[in-house]
Formats: C-alpha cells, sequence, structure tokens
C-alpha cells in the first residue's frame, strides 16, 4: 500500500489526495488542535473541516509540494457529501489500485482513506468496518469509471475550499538569542531588497502589464457554470426516485433487500447501489442474476451479500434564481410546511443559511476579481429528513424547483416496531434548499 495518490482529472486543475491518515481530535479550539495533531506527526499538510473532530495528515514530497494550490482531500470531500449514516465506499482506481474510504455522520473514520494493491486488501478493511459497524454500515462500490473525468467537480460540488489541503506551518525551536537576532536581521535585509526590486520591477513594467480581464464577463461565466451544475428537482422528480425505491424487489432468488443508496451524479440522473443478503440456504449467485432485474450490474462481497448498481433518470432543471423563493418566504411558508409533517417523520435537520461561495475568477497578475454587484446574491441551506418511506411521499410541494436532492436511503428492518414515524422501510433524503434575498 502507497503512502498516499494524486488523482488527477483532465480539464481541471484541481487534484485529489487518496491516503491521508486521519486522527480524532477533542475540545475546544479544534483548528489549532487540528495543526498541533499535524506538527506531531510530522506532516507537511492537513486536511481539516470547520469544527470536525477528524484531521487528516500526510507529508508530501518535495515535487508534490509544488501543487499545495490545487490539492484536495478526497476523503474528506466524501464525507462532506454523507453527513448521515455510517457509509463506505470502495472504489477501483484507473491504475487497478482500489480506494477505501469511510464516514460517520460527516467524519472521516480513521483507518480509512487506504490504496489497496489488492482485492483481497481492501476486502479486509472493509471486513474490518463492518464487524465493527455491523448493519449500520453502507457499502458504495465504484468502478474505474465512476471516478472518470466528470466526477471530481460532483465529488467536490461547492465544498472545494473546504475540502483544500492546508500547509501545517512550523514553530520556532529553541535557538540561542543572538543567533536569533542576526537570522532575524539577514531576513529583514534580505525583505528590503526584495521589496525594492519587486517595486522597480513593478514600476518598469506598468506599461506592459498582460490585458485586463473584464470582470463582468469573467464573473458570468463562473456563475453561469454554477448555475448549471445546480439541479433543482420538481415534485414529480423527488417522487420518481422514491418510487424507484419503492419498487425495489424485497427478496430476489433467496437474496433479501437489507438497503440501498442513491446519490445524484453529473449525468443528471441517480445512481444507485441496493444491497441483499442471502436468507434462503439455497440461495446462490445463480439464483440471484437469473430473476435481477435487467441493467443491473452486481459486485459480490463475497459470498452472502451483493451491491448491485443501477441507474434513474433524473429530470431536474438548473438553477433559475428568478423562481427561487426569498430567505423570508421560506421561513414563513416553507418551513411551516415542513414542521406540519414532522410527526410522521423520524427526524429533520434544516442548517443555517450562508451564502453560495463561488472560486472568484482572477486577473491576469493571478489576483482575484471582486464580484459585481449586480450579480444574483443565492443561499443554501443543507436539509435532511428520515422517516419511514411512506412519509416521504408526502414531502411538501413548495420544496419544488427550491432544493436540489443529492442523496436518498433506503433501509429494511423486518423487526422494527410499527409507528406513526416508524416503519419496516425507512427511508432518508439530503440536499440542499436554495433561496434568494
Amino acid at each position: 500500500m502507497n503512502d498516499y495518490v494524486l488523482l488527477r482529472f483532465a480539464g481541471d486543475e484541481r487534484v485529489l489526495v487518496l491516503g491521508m491518515r486521519w486522527h480524532t481530535i477533542l475540545g475546544s479550539r479544534l483548528d489549532q488542535r487540528a495543526r498541533k495533531k499535524a506538527r506531531e506527526a510530522k506532516a507537511s499538510h492537513l486536511a481539516h473541516a470547520p469544527g470536525s473532530e477528524a484531521v487528516g495528515v500526510i507529508r508530501l514530497n518535495r515535487a508534490d509540494r509544488r501543487l499545495a494550490d490545487q490539492l484536495h482531500s478526497g476523503a474528506l470531500a466524501f464525507a462532506s457529501d454523507h453527513r448521515q449514516g455510517v457509509v463506505a465506499l470502495r472504489a477501483e482506481l484507473p491504475d487497478g489500485r482500489i480506494w477505501v474510504v469511510a464516514a460517520q455522520a460527516g467524519k472521516v473514520l480513521t483507518h480509512s482513506d487506504r490504496v489497496h494493491d489488492s482485492a483481497a486488501g481492501a476486502q479486509a478493511a472493509l471486513d474490518g468496518l463492518m464487524a465493527h459497524h455491523g448493519d449500520e454500515l453502507v457499502i458504495l462500490d465504484a468502478g474505474p469509471g465512476d471516478l472518470g473525468e466528470a466526477s471530481l467537480p460532483a465529488l467536490l460540488g461547492e465544498a472545494s475550499n473546504a475540502c483544500r489541503l492546508q500547509p501545517c506551518g512550523w514553530s520556532m525551536p529553541a535557538i540561542p538569542r543572538p543567533l536569533v537576532v542576526a537570522a532575524l536581521g539577514c531576513v529583514a535585509a534580505f525583505l528590503l531588497r526584495s521589496g525594492w526590486d519587486w517595486y522597480r520591477h513593478v514600476d518598469a513594467g506598468k506599461t506592459s502589464a498582460p490585458p485586463g480581464v473584464d470582470p463582468e464577463a469573467a464573473w458570468a461565466q463562473v456563475y453561469e457554470a454554477f448555475r448549471q451544475r445546480i439541479r433543482l428537482h420538481a415534485e414529480s422528480d423527488g417522487l420518481a426516485i422514491l418510487g424507484a425505491l419503492a419498487e425495489l424487489p424485497v427478496e430476489l432468488g433467496g437474496w433479501g433487500l437489507s438497503s440501498a443508496q442513491c446519490s445524484r451524479g453529473m449525468e443528471r440522473g441517480w445512481a444507485c447501489r441496493a444491497r441483499y443478503g442471502r436468507v434462503h440456504r439455497l440461495a446462490t449467485n445463480a439464483s440471484f442474476l437469473a430473476v435481477r432485474p435487467p441493467g443491473w450490474s452486481e459486485t459480490w462481497q463475497p459470498m452472502d451479500a451483493v451491491v448491485a448498481r443501477f441507474a434513474v433518470a433524473d429530470g431536474g432543471q438548473a438553477l433559475e434564481p428568478s423562481r427561487l423563493r426569498s430567505r423570508a418566504e421560506h421561513d414563513d411558508k416553507t418551513i411551516t410546511a415542513l414542521q406540519q409533517i414532522l410527526p410522521l417523520m423520524s427526524g429533520a435537520t434544516l442548517g443555517e443559511t450562508v451564502s453560495v461561495r463561488l472560486e472568484p475568477p482572477r486577473d491576469g497578475h493571478g489576483a482575484a476579481l471582486a464580484a459585481p454587484p449586480a450579480m444574483p446574491a443565492v443561499y443554501e441551506r443543507p436539509l435532511a429528513l428520515e422517516g419511514p418511506l411512506r412519509s416521504m411521499f408526502l414531502i411538501p410541494g413548495l420544496l419544488a424547483n427550491q432544493v436540489e436532492w443529492r442523496a436518498v436511503s433506503l433501509t429494511v428492518d423486518a423487526a422494527a416496531e410499527l409507528s406513526l414515524n416508524r416503519s419496516r422501510l425507512m427511508a432518508g433524503m439530503s440536499g440542499v434548499l436554495y433561496a434568494r434575498d
């Protein structure tokens, strides 16, 4: 197993880092504790989401440190997109190796984020996770094509900056004070001379500066790319994916459905995985394949479980700011409509409203361009619902064209006690609610 892998994608300067080492940090001022842990591990860079109790550390070689501004943690991106339950991903890389990463409630699990040279090594890692988390663990499987060129923007989404690697910094060792004073004097002299040289260079090169960039045109391009990435769902779109999960066969050739999970991909559709386990002693791989629906592909794990992969069409449409409700309207009407169905749900969370952060375009000198005042302001807040599958069909129509559903899950529990907000088929939906001023 190599220490880490850099995964590049055509047409995107960002690079995924796979194979960081993750540690749990506790207490207050987690950002400071994260840096302290990274320095204790003699790392060069770290990955840490604000407020998270997990920090990833890595020691990049000299050549890769030149790419530091482009490097993003693949594990942190995966965790930020899976904030519910315990989810693991087994992904085949283009070179044949296998990446295994796991997250619990949006936190990267220690001993995951590993790149394995063999399928046996990857399976051993998954078996260890399964032994620790049991039936709570949902395992996703991705083939080499699933981490293709279109997957990087999908994985990073708008959390690109949060997943970017950070330098660890350094601390001053114990050095005799006279040497420190002398060193600081040399540094000051060097900086003064460098500053003077830079000033002369800029003053002499004013007439030969690169042509300016039109800020409005550059920002318009950035905003349009963002708008097209978002796929807001009409009421029928959300019901379509729920209907697909509701129609999954509960039993196939002696194999029983235990869970399913769908995530929205870049191809404007849902990539789904359903997990089945052997429930009949005479069940075989062949008995499953003989009756499974057409268009499915399977990964066996290895004797008593199978993950079936299939796709569901998605009719989402690009974000149109003029069709969004205002933040005040959401507070008044949308949230009220959600509160009315809360008795039928087992859980619901609605995060804080924040302004959508876009990566700013840059001028000819590499400096970020300020956003024009006329650019529409768009706000987002994470939304997650959990409850019986039947209750999900009662999601208010006010959410239509206002929310992008990003993940839908189904869990089968034959022994569940039935109640108003509990059933044998429990579902979860998570996404982002958008608003305007």
